[in-house]
Order: structure tokens, then sequence, then C-alpha cells
């Protein structure tokens, strides 16, 4: 038996799938664990020093650059213990994070056998080496096992109209049919797609339930991937806890090609769905093989509305692609579609990411606007061609920031467009050079449905 401690840094505001997938892995194989997330909590420095090795979960940006300095400290405070870092970021960064001494092997891909494989073979021979694994095993997994990790009630909740609940999150899929150039996923799955056993799903969402969640997250990178296994855990969950709603994942060709499926998706319970527009741009979108069009965008939106389903776009707002002229269209485009409530402000500040492995590298480079790797940043730096649009994104983000700063906007009509008109005064100022008068368009009433929690990466 080794002694696991898991650890996980952020994972969107909902409770770490990321520790309960492989605790629940690691305790079936006879393993000890205890897991704790420091998004909400701190582990005692005794249980670091009890651990023989320490697990510390990447599921996404962000999470990955908290777990270098989680890594730094976990080594002064216990020096001998093993650290593994685990999950999407974790492969692409091994070069970074071994190299740099900050932990002794990596997995990724489905890594909840590598770190079982660890696990055993530390209880076999604590001097053994640990190899890193990027690894894709078939077969069946235990369903995530949520003990000892902070209530429900300490994460991002679900904004409906009949107020504030308790949110679930699970995963009926993981990895992504598609290779978005842009996105991590590409790098570390390439196309392929697992489906979770669909029992298991089920049983994680009846836990939940139980700990009291009146709202379950599919967090799967595409929740039409797989539309016939998807739609029937979801059908399943909504016959079993009828008082349920969900939110969902999907692309916009998706949208476009399920279109038909949407009115079911309403009817089960499906309050909103975050897709994955990313620009209006077809040029920027043929980049970033997304596999739509701006018409699509338009075409998706139209069909969802007619379902009675919320949409909520995610957006790569710059990119070495970006014009000025393309970020005040977007923003035009945000305000006449009446979406100015469903879209968090920190999508207008977003720059795009280069981690190690990104598809998009030989194509910066041959364009000439690649730059060098930033360890702190976990991303290759890159500049635009038209300074304008380097200035104008810091400009977003800092209003972006400073307005998070004071209070949280999300929920709050006359604040969010407030923040809006801002960020449009400063693009039309990039535009022309001239500070103007803004006003944005009446946008429609009514709560719209989302997570309090706005961070995507």
């Amino acid at each position: 038996m080794t002694r696991v401690l898991l650890l996980s840094t952020y994972e969107m505001g909902h409770q770490p799938l990321g520790l309960a997938s492989p605790a629940a892995v690691l305790r079936a194989a006879g393993h000890e664990v205890e897991c704790a997330d420091l998004a909400i909590e701190s582990p005692s420095l005794d249980a670091v020093r009890r651990a023989e090795l320490v697990g510390i979960s990447m599921p996404m940006h962000t999470a990955a650059r908290i777990a270098l300095r989680v890594a730094e400290h976990v080594r002064r405070a216990a020096p001998d213990v093993r650290i593994v870092a685990y999950g999407l970021y974790a492969g692409p960064l091994h070069d970074e994070l071994v190299g740099r001494g900050l932990v002794d092997a990596t997995a990724g891909g489905e890594y909840e056998p590598a770190l079982v494989a660890m696990a055993d073979a530390l209880a076999l021979d604590g001097t053994a080496a640990l190899t890193s694994v990027v690894a894709f095993p078939r077969g069946a997994m235990p369903r995530p096992d949520r003990r000892g990790l902070p209530a429900l009630e300490r994460y991002a909740q679900i904004r409906r109209a009949d107020g504030l609940h308790l949110a679930g999150y699970v995963e009926a899929t993981r990895g992504c049919a598609h290779t978005c150039t842009h996105c991590p996923i590409t790098p570390v799955y390439g196309g392929r797609l697992r489906l979770v056993e669909r029992e298991h799903v089920l049983a994680d969402i009846d836990a939940q339930v139980t700990l009291g969640a009146r709202h379950i997250t599919f967090g799967d990178p595409d929740f039409l991937n797989a539309a016939p296994h998807s739609l029937s855990v979801l059908e399943e969950a909504r016959r079993r806890h009828p008082a349920l709603s969900f939110d969902v994942t999907a692309k916009v060709e998706h949208l476009v090609e399920h279109e038909s499926l949407l009115p079911t998706l309403h009817e089960l319970g499906v309050l909103f769905i975050t897709s994955a527009f990313e620009s209006l741009d077809d040029r920027v979108l043929r980049r970033l093989a997304k596999g739509h069009t701006h018409l699509d965008i338009e075409r998706a939106l139209d069909a969802t509305e007619a379902a009675g389903l919320t949409v909520r776009p995610t957006w790569m707002a710059f990119t070495p692609w970006t014009t000025v002229e393309g970020f005040v269209e977007l923003l035009e485009f945000i305000e006449q579609r009446g979406l100015v409530h469903h879209v968090q402000a920190v999508q207008f500040a977003l720059r795009l990411l280069l981690p190690p492995g990104s598809a998009l590298l030989p194509l910066l480079e041959a364009e000439g606007t690649l730059g060098a790797f930033d360890g702190e940043a976990l991303s290759y730096r890159w500049t635009h061609p038209d300074a304008r649009v380097d200035a104008l994104q810091a400009c977003i983000a800092s209003i972006v920031e400073a307005a998070a700063s004071q209070h949280d906007h999300a929920g709050d009509p006359e604040d969010e467009v407030h923040l809006f008109g801002r960020i449009k005064a400063a693009a039309l100022e990039a535009l022309d050079g001239t500070p103007p008068v803004v006003e944005v368009a009446p946008q429609p009433r009514g709560v719209v449905p989302g997570l309090t929690e706005s961070w995507f990466c």
C-alpha cells in the first residue's frame, strides 16, 4: 500500500473530478488516498509529509500555472516525497516540469491507470523510479469517489429563474473526435474519444444529487461527439431525477448538424449550451480548424433559440490574426444579437495560448510572430503585426480585471451592460483614436441561466 495525497488547484469552480476519479481507482487498488482542493482548502503539513506519492492535477492552463508553485511548496516541505503531475496539461509540459525538477514524472491521457502503476511500484520498492506516461488504455474504471472532498455548497452554483442552486459535474466522454488547432486536447488525444461507462456516470450523478445537487454540468469537451451515448445518459438522469437541470458544451458544427436534437435537449432539462464560437472572422476560424463559419454561428443561434435553449458563447478574442475592426465587429454582433448577458466579460480579454505541442506553433513560426516559451505563463509568446491589437488586448484585460476586483458583475444586468460599454468604448477608440460616447442597445430582460463562475481555461 502506498500513501497517496491528491491535490487539485482549480477546476473552474466545480468539485474536482480530477480528484474523485483517480481517488476511486487508487482506493480500488488498495492504496490509501487523501484529497485536497487547494481552491477551497489546504492540506496539513503532516498530510504532505505523510504521503509517499503526491499527485497534482493539471486539467487546464490556470490549474497548471498554479500547480508550478504547489509543486515547489511540496518539494520544500517534503524533499523525499515523489511528485507526479497528471491530467491534460501534464503530458505536454513534461519537459518543463521534470526538467526543472518540479515533479518526478507526468501522467497524461487516461492517467488513472498510470497513477495506480506508480503507486504499485512504490508499494513494492520505495526507491523505484517513476516513468512518465501518456496512455489510452481501454477498460472499465470505478465510478468517481467523492469522499473527503469539500461540500458542494463551497463551489459554483447554477443561476436559474427560480434562484441559485447547488451544481454537480460529470463527464460522459473524454477526449474529442475533433482536432481544433488551438485546443489543448488536440496534442494529447489527437482525435481520440473515450466513452465513460454509462452506469458510472449515472451513479456519480445520483451521488451528487444525494449531496444536494439540483443541476449537473456535463463537462465533456463536446457533448454531441457521441450523441447516442450522451443522450442515453441524459435521458436516464432526467428519468431518475425529474427536477434536475443540466448544461452541456457543443461545437457550432454539431449544433447545426444535430439541429433536430435541440428540442429534445430542452425537453430533458438542458438550460444552456456552452459553445466555442471563437471568432466571426472566417479566416481566423479556418486557422483554428473550427469546422464552422460565421454563417454557421448565425444558424446555430437561430436553431437553439427556436428550441428554447440558451447559448453561452466563448470567444478567442485575440489571436495573431485578429484585427481591431474585427474585434469591434464582434462586439457589435454580440450587442445586436442580444448576447451581452450571455458572455462573461473575461471572454473579451482572452489571448491565444500556445502551450508546448500546440498545433499552431509551426504556423506562427512560419509567419514570424512566434516568440520564446514563457515558463511562468506556460505558453509561447506571440506578437501581433499590428501593435494596436496587442495594446487593445492589454487595455481590455485591465478593464476586466479592475471590474472583477471591485465586485462580481455576473448576474447583475446593469453592471454587465456598463462593463460591456466600457469595453466597446476602448475598442472604438483603438479603431479611430477618438474617445467615443457609447450607448449599448437594450438587451433582452430575464435571467440568463449560467454558473456563478466565469473562467474557462
